[in-house]
């Protein structure tokens, strides 16, 4: 069993088990909450500090509940690193990142359902330094039940004189009442994943990262691959209902891949009895050519040309012969 089967066998263990942060007092300065508040109306955003809202992931919780990942984008340049005194070779950043997430209802006003804020400290070796270089960065650690939210972000210098904010949309569906159908959580291709020793227990900013009970993933966030490399999916499938006689799922899972809406590839289908998918898929498919009379004439290995493609995973749960359908859509690039 290879060290990344492992990860996802233990993780399928520990998830139901898992906590959220622990409950905190949460302390947002007068400078940085005047600056949140003063936006919300509206939904205007401010960027002292140029920040780029990316995506909002989710995985399942304990009790039905939904464990969302904020995804935002920042560039070296606009960070402010510079040399300390001690250390001329090592540049240094320092912000702060607070979050506040209102729970949205028809007919009421937005309602603060949770606070959080966390240190952004960053180290360059001066060497290397490259300014124009971005980064992706992730908060997570809460779980929440199903519904409409709005998350409030900002990122503030330590003297609170310069403060950012995103107002971001997003909601959380209720995985718990799937009836007669599969669905996935966010697809995406994983560049690295390991396991951290314990979960954390405060918010912590991770760069190109984030933190999913005690795994740490690296998810790629642009879909663009050069054709030597691979896919490598990770996500749940969510509404499979456990074969009665061993308490397994027992899931059969096909890909396909689609270029300009006509298939180009589709793989043997394959079985599987946990929801939780980490699955690597290579570029390489077998072309074969066949004559008037439909004989094979000849077989090739090729690797997908440059364009645009749409992965389609088809889903059967075998026990209840609910079905599923997901898209992850990506680049081939040369």
């Amino acid at each position: 069993m290879n060290i990344k089967k492992f990860f996802v066998l233990a993780l399928t263990i520990l998830i139901f088990l898992a906590l959220p942060l622990a409950a905190q007092q949460i302390f947002i300065p007068t400078q940085v909450s005047a600056v949140m508040d003063a936006g919300l109306a509206q939904k205007q955003a401010r960027a002292d500090i140029p920040m780029s809202y990316l995506n909002t992931l989710y995985l399942p919780a304990q009790q039905g509940q939904v464990y969302p990942v904020f995804l935002f984008q920042l560039k070296n340049a606009d960070l402010g690193f510079a040399a300390t005194a001690d250390n001329p070779a090592l540049l240094k950043s320092e912000h702060f990142v607070f979050s506040r997430v209102y729970r949205l209802s028809a007919g009421a006003a937005p309602a603060i359902v949770k606070e959080r804020n966390a240190r952004l400290s960053l180290e360059e070796a001066q060497a290397t330094f490259q300014p124009e270089a971005l980064n992706y960065y992730s908060i997570a650690g809460d779980i929440f039940p199903a519904g409409d939210y709005l998350l409030v972000l900002a990122l503030a210098t330590p003297d609170f004189a310069r403060v950012s904010t995103a107002y971001v949309d997003f909601t959380l569906p209720d995985l718990t009442q799937l009836k007669d159908k599969l669905v996935t959580t966010p697809v995406f291709s994983v560049l690295d994943l390991q396991m951290l020793p314990a979960a954390e227990t405060k918010m912590v900013v991770h760069r190109n990262s984030f933190v999913y009970n005690t795994l740490l993933l690296s998810p790629k966030v642009v879909n663009e691959f050069k054709p030597s490399e691979n896919l490598d999916l990770f996500y749940f499938i969510m509404g499979g209902t456990p074969d009665p006689a061993t308490g397994a799922l027992d899931l059969q899972i096909t890909y396909k891949f689609k270029k300009e809406g006509q298939e180009v590839n589709k793989l043997t289908p394959q079985t599987v009895t946990s929801q939780i998918i980490s699955q690597p898929i290579d570029f390489t498919f077998t072309e074969i050519t066949k004559d008037a009379k439909g004989k094979e004439t000849e077989r090739q290995q090729k690797l997908l040309e440059p364009g645009d493609y749409v992965l389609e995973i088809e889903m059967l749960d075998k026990v209840s012969k609910a079905k599923g359908l997901q898209e992850f859509k990506f680049k081939i690039v040369q």
